[in-house]
């Protein structure tokens, strides 16, 4: 993890073999600049679990979580990787809501939403991309909004009456999540699937 300042606040650049607990420390000697506006600056391998970390960081230092941002490659950064194709590709604007959506909340992005904690039943989470609740969803949650069918909805438990991807519908379940970890539904020949997640 890399720390530089912005002339709107300090910059979390994060690196893919980053884990919660290396850079515990780091957050710790950084208290001081965390409690100001911080952007959090990501590649597409950055895990979840560091962003919750982090973000909760930075809520213990009295700061506040403006935005998540793609990693922007400089001229010295490989174009051909699959990575950074990825990284190349046009996205709205990434929506992070550093804490619990309680019912009748809405959140709308042009791009994904992160949610950095639970989402309780009747809030509404819509997205153009994916969706994810670092706590427990319960929710309206719709993915790909905008008809992006490769949209993800990633949970650590999903018990919301309705999951939407792009122009499918399904029901999570019965309330009851027979997981005992994170869970991720994503669209299988036009059905939207439910199933634990792995890296």
């Amino acid at each position: 993890m890399k720390t530089r300042g912005t002339l709107g606040g300090i910059i979390l650049s994060f690196e893919p073999q980053d884990s919660a607990n290396n850079i515990g420390s780091q957050l710790e000697q950084q208290r001081q600049l965390l409690a100001d506006t911080v952007f959090f600056e990501i590649t597409a391998n950055t895990p979840w679990d560091v962003l919750e970390h982090a973000a909760n960081a930075v809520r213990a230092a009295g700061g506040t979580l403006s935005d998540v941002r793609p990693f922007k490659p400089t001229k010295h950064t490989p174009v051909d990787t699959a990575e950074s194709r990825l990284r190349a590709q046009p996205k709205g604007e990434t929506v992070v809501v550093a804490k619990t959506v309680r019912s009748g909340g809405h959140v709308e992005a042009t791009g994904s939403a992160i949610i950095l904690g639970d989402v309780n039943a009747g809030a509404e989470i819509i997205a153009a991309d994916d969706i994810i609740v670092t706590g427990t969803l319960r929710g309206l949650a719709h993915a790909g909004a905008q008809g992006n069918e490769n949209a993800i909805i990633w949970a650590q438990r999903i018990l919301s009456p309705q999951l939407r991807i792009s122009g499918s519908v399904a029901r999570a379940g019965d309330g009851k999540s027979t997981s005992e970890g994170p869970e991720i539904a994503h669209l299988v020949d036009g059905n939207i699937v439910l199933r634990p997640w792995t890296r």
